[in-house]
C-alpha cells in the first residue's frame, strides 16, 4: 500500500528556506539601516497608531491630549493674596471646548478672550509636512507660546503648525505659514523670535543623515509677520564644529533616534540692552536657546551664527531658560524621570546657574511643600516686585510665589471632576501695559 504523504523535493525545501532567510535578513536590514520600505512602513504604522490614539478627540468626545489627571483642588483662582503682583494674566489653554487665550484679572474675572481654532486661522494648512501632521480637528492642535501686545493683540504659535497674530477682538491680522512651535519672544526692534521647523526630504548638511527628518530652525519674524531670518540648527552645529553634541547617542553612525523630533528647540530669548551689562561674555541681541532632547542650552549670536557658550545639564528636559538681572541664567528644569508625577527625581525645579562657577542653586521645588511637576512644557516669569509666576502645565496650574517661596496666587484650569486641561503658558501684565480703554468688541 502506497503512502498518502507526498514526498517534498529537496530543491523546494532549499528554495523556501533560502527565501524565508532572505526575507528575514532583509526585514532585519530594513529596521537596522532604515532602507526601503522602512519609511513607508513607519508612516503607515504611525498613521494607524495616531488614529487609534486620537479617536476620542477626532469624534469630539474628549480632547485626549489636552487633559491630564487633576493633582490640585479647586477651580479658577483659588488664592489671591495682597502680596501678589497686581495685573492681568494671559493664559493659553483649553477652555469651554476650545483652545483660547484668556486675559484674567487677579480675582479670575475674564477681561478678554481670543479663540485659537487652528482651521479657522489656517484654512489652507498645506505648509505642514508630512501631511499626516495636519490636525484633523481643532482639538488635535495645541498652543504653547504667546504674548500680548499693548494694543490688545496676541501673537502665538500652534505646536508645529504655524504662528498668527490676532487683534483684540480675535480677528486674524497675519499668519506665518511655517511649522512654528513653542515659544514666542519679543526682540528689541518690535519683532519676534519664534522656534520653527522644516521638513527635510533630501540629504542635508550631514549626508549620512537619511531623510526625511525634521530640522528645527531659529526664526526671526517682523512686526508685520514676515520671516526675515532663518537659522537651521544642523547648519549652526556644523559651522561651530559641534557635531559631536548632535550624535552623542550611542549609535554607530549619524542616524538619529527620532528623525521627526531630534533637537526639540523649545525657547529662544534675546539678551536685552538692560540686562547685557550683567553678561560681559555676551552682547545685547545674543540669543539664549533651549534644546530639550539634549538637555542643552546655548547662547548664539544670530548675526554671525557663532555659538558663544553651551552647557548640557544638570537639568533634564528643561524649558524656558531666562537671562536674570543678577547675571545668571534661570531655568525651568522639568526634571523628567519617566514617571507621571516625577516620583523618582522629586519633581520639577526652578534652578539658577552661575556662569562663572557653574554652581547650580535650586530656587523652588526642593522642599516638600514646593512640590510641582510637569513632564513637558512649563514656564516661569520674574515679576516687577520680585515674585515669580510659574506655569505647571501638565497640572493645569498657574501660580505665583513670593521671595519666601509662599504661594500668593493660584489658578487651576479644571476640566471635570477628575481632570484638568493643560495650560500652555501664562504671563502677567501690569494693567497700564495695555492701551485698551474698552475691551468690548460689539
Amino acid at each position: 500500500m502506497k503512502s498518502s504523504v507526498k514526498a517534498i523535493e529537496p530543491t523546494k525545501v532549499l528554495f523556501v528556506t533560502i527565501a524565508a532567510t532572505a526575507v528575514f535578513v532583509y526585514g532585519a536590514a530594513v529596521g537596522r539601516y532604515q532602507i526601503f520600505p522602512f519609511g513607508q512602513i513607519q508612516f503607515a504604522w504611525g498613521s494607524l497608531k495616531q488614529v487609534i490614539a486620537e479617536r476620542d478627540t477626532i469624534l469630539g468626545v474628549r480632547p485626549t491630549f489636552l487633559v491630564e489627571p487633576a493633582r490640585h483642588q479647586g477651580e479658577g483662582v483659588t488664592r489671591n493674596e495682597k502680596s501678589a503682583f497686581p495685573g492681568l494674566t494671559l493664559i493659553a489653554a483649553f477652555f469651554n471646548d476650545e483652545l483660547e487665550f484668556r486675559l484674567v484679572g487677579m480675582d479670575g474675572t475674564i477681561v478678554n478672550v481670543w479663540p485659537a481654532n487652528f482651521h479657522d486661522i489656517f484654512p489652507d494648512p498645506s505648509h505642514i509636512k508630512p501631511t499626516d501632521q495636519i490636525p484633523q480637528t481643532n482639538w488635535n492642535a495645541g498652543i504653547q507660546g504667546g504674548l500680548a501686545l499693548p494694543d490688545g493683540s496676541v501673537v502665538f504659535t500652534f505646536e508645529g503648525l504655524g504662528a498668527a497674530k490676532l487683534d483684540r477682538c480675535g480677528a486674524v491680522q497675519w499668519t506665518v505659514p511655517v511649522m512654528t512651535h513653542h515659544s514666542v519672544e519679543s526682540d528689541r526692534a518690535g519683532g519676534f523670535w519664534i522656534a520653527g521647523a522644516r521638513y527635510v526630504e533630501r540629504r542635508g548638511v550631514f549626508p549620512a543623515m537619511r531623510p526625511p527628518y525634521i530640522e528645527d530652525t531659529i526664526l526671526h519674524v517682523s512686526a508685520h509677520g514676515k520671516v526675515t531670518q532663518e537659522i537651521p540648527l544642523f547648519s549652526l552645529f556644523a559651522e561651530n564644529q559641534l557635531e559631536s553634541l548632535l550624535f552623542a547617542n550611542g549609535l554607530e553612525d549619524l542616524r538619529v533616534p527620532d528623525p521627526m523630533d531630534m533637537t526639540h528647540l523649545n525657547d529662544i530669548e534675546e539678551l536685552s540692552t538692560d540686562l547685557a551689562p550683567g553678561f560681559p561674555r555676551f552682547a545685547a541681541g545674543d540669543l539664549l536657546i533651549s534644546l530639550r532632547n539634549y538637555n542643552l542650552l546655548m547662547v548664539v549670536d544670530p548675526r554671525t551664527r557663532k555659538v558663544k557658550w553651551w552647557k548640557i545639564g544638570p537639568w533634564n528636559k528643561q524649558h524656558d531658560p531666562d537671562f536674570a538681572p543678577n547675571g545668571r541664567i534661570v531655568v525651568f528644569n522639568n526634571n523628567a524621570d519617566g514617571t507621571p508625577t516625577g516620583s523618582i527625581l522629586g519633581g520639577s525645579r526652578l534652578v539658577e546657574l552661575d556662569l562663572d562657577t557653574n554652581e547650580i542653586t535650586t530656587l523652588y521645588g526642593a522642599n516638600p511643600n514646593e512640590k510641582m511637576f510637569t513632564n513637558f512644557r512649563g514656564r516661569h516669569e520674574r515679576l516687577p516686585n520680585g515674585n515669580v509666576l510659574i506655569t505647571e502645565s501638565q497640572a493645569g496650574r498657574v501660580f505665583e510665589i513670593d521671595a519666601q517661596n509662599n504661594v500668593v496666587w493660584e489658578f487651576i484650569n479644571r476640566f471635570d471632576e477628575k481632570s484638568v486641561a493643560i495650560v500652555g503658558m501664562a504671563s502677567r501684565y501690569p494693567r497700564d501695559y495695555f492701551q485698551v480703554a474698552d475691551w468690548s468688541c460689539r
